[in-house]
């Protein structure tokens, strides 16, 4: 077991860091050699491809001494994945001038084997999203399956805080499953602003109403892991709160 907030701090240490040699050192304490960061214009792999961008983020942002990052509170993990909320606040009040998202893959020793960044303000996976959210909205038996094969590889995985479902059927067994549980409560899922898609990578956002009343009963989101082609290779579940 690792110490979940401790990696979260040293990892954004790495971020705030001025001297380039404690970079270097930082950076090789919390990522794995071929480890990587990515976000929309760019996909770093292993160590020299990842300083280089540490520090043109710390060039571009905190060079002056006018912003530190500073992750939030609600971390989560589950399954060797980190959901890291953060903000670039000012120096020295504090006050917030960006947010950012992180999901930090590991492996099996701990270390940050991928970074996946996505920009908490931007909405550009509507289609996909909407065609997620049919999967678990769908009440035919039938429908459900061949809108499941048709999103998800074949040997794909859906990865929620309590459950491994590797494959189709066992993907439409929880989907029956947690359709079953919605509906009986009178509760549908329904598509969320801010969902971001960039390489082959997707958060999604969405929400749990009443289907008659449209009050909001919960909230989640998901990493999505996308294959060549475009479907679902990994599918990590969080919940949010509402």
């Amino acid at each position: 077991m690792i110490n979940v907030m401790d990696l979260v701090n040293r990892y954004v240490a790495v971020w705030n860091e001025p001297n380039a040699d404690e970079r270097r050192k930082r950076i090789r304490s919390v990522w794995a050699p071929d480890g990587t960061t990515c976000y929309r214009l760019l996909d770093a792999r292993g160590y020299e491809a990842i300083e280089a961008r540490v520090t043109g983020s710390w060039d571009k942002w905190l060079r002056e001494g006018k912003y530190i990052f500073q992750p939030k509170q609600d971390v989560a993990c589950h399954h060797d994945v980190v959901r890291l909320n953060f903000a670039m606040v000012t120096v020295p009040d504090g006050k917030v001038e960006a947010r950012g998202l992180t999901f930090l893959i590991l492996n099996s020793d701990g270390y940050i084997q991928h970074d996946y960044q996505f920009n908490p303000t931007a909405d550009d996976a509507q289609e996909l999203l909407e065609r997620y959210l049919a999967v678990w909205n769908e009440p035919n038996t039938e429908a459900r399956r061949e809108r499941i094969a048709d999103l998800w590889a074949s040997d794909g995985a859906y990865i929620s805080e309590t459950s491994v479902r590797n494959g189709h059927s066992a993907i439409e067994a929880e989907a029956a499953e947690g359709y079953q549980s919605h509906f009986a409560q009178g509760l549908v899922f329904s598509s969320a602003s801010l969902s971001h898609r960039h390489h082959n990578l997707a958060r999604l956002r969405w929400c749990m109403r009443g289907k008659d009343s449209g009050e909001v009963k919960g909230a989640g989101s998901d990493l999505l892991i996308l294959d060549d082609r475009g479907r679902i290779r990994f599918d990590y579940r969080f919940q949010e709160v509402v």
